[in-house]
């Protein structure tokens, strides 16, 4: 008896062992680095230098032409410097490429309402959320803590349900924008 248990015993470390080098050896060899411009890129968008940003991820996207994230980015980039038809083009192109990729959806979405084109703003901010509801959450307080956001920036599905609301009014009631709230508000992101 004490014989059959050592056996498996043996067995189970064995099988173990197998599968934690297995899982290792798969790892590696399946292990794709992150293309370093696109960090850079990533870094450069967080610390406000739009410009920077922007060389980046076309620097990026020369290595990688399909990455969403990284042709998101360029417009992302675009919209913050203010080439708003560059950018429209640009978010436009990756949802011709992936039309249910969040971040293209919301952030289109913002583009329109700056632009002050609400009924499109309307229709990509109820696509986005239609495709995905976790975006109505908004921004964790722990991720706020992380970025140092002192407030609770809208969502969403927040100022979907605010535009909605101003559009109903009379144009000289309506109030669509805060420019000082609007300018500390930031970009979605997944």
């Amino acid at each position: 008896m004490f014989l059959e248990y050592k056996i498996i015993r043996n067995i189970a470390i064995l099988l173990g062992l197998l599968t934690f080098f297995w899982v290792v050896y798969d790892s590696i060899k399946n292990y794709k680095s992150l293309n370093s411009d696109y960090l850079k890129a990533n870094s450069s968008y967080l610390d406000k230098n739009y410009q920077e940003s922007l060389s980046l991820y076309i620097k990026a996207a020369r290595a990688e032409p399909n990455n969403l994230y990284i042709l998101e980015g360029q417009a992302r980039s675009l919209m913050r410097l203010g080439k708003i038809k560059q950018a429209e083009k640009a978010f436009i192109s990756v949802l011709e490429k992936d039309n249910s990729f969040i971040p293209a959806l919301t952030n289109i979405g913002i583009l329109y309402d700056v632009k002050e084109d609400y009924e499109k703003a309307i229709i990509f901010y109820s696509k986005a959320l239609e495709k995905e509801k976790k975006i109505a959450k908004g921004m964790s307080f722990f991720k706020r803590f992380l970025k140092n956001i002192q407030f609770k920036p809208s969502n969403i599905e927040e100022r979907l349900n605010y535009i909605q609301q101003q559009l109903k009014l009379t144009e000289s009631g309506r109030k669509l924008q805060n420019k000082k709230i609007d300018k500390i508000q930031p970009d979605f992101e997944m």
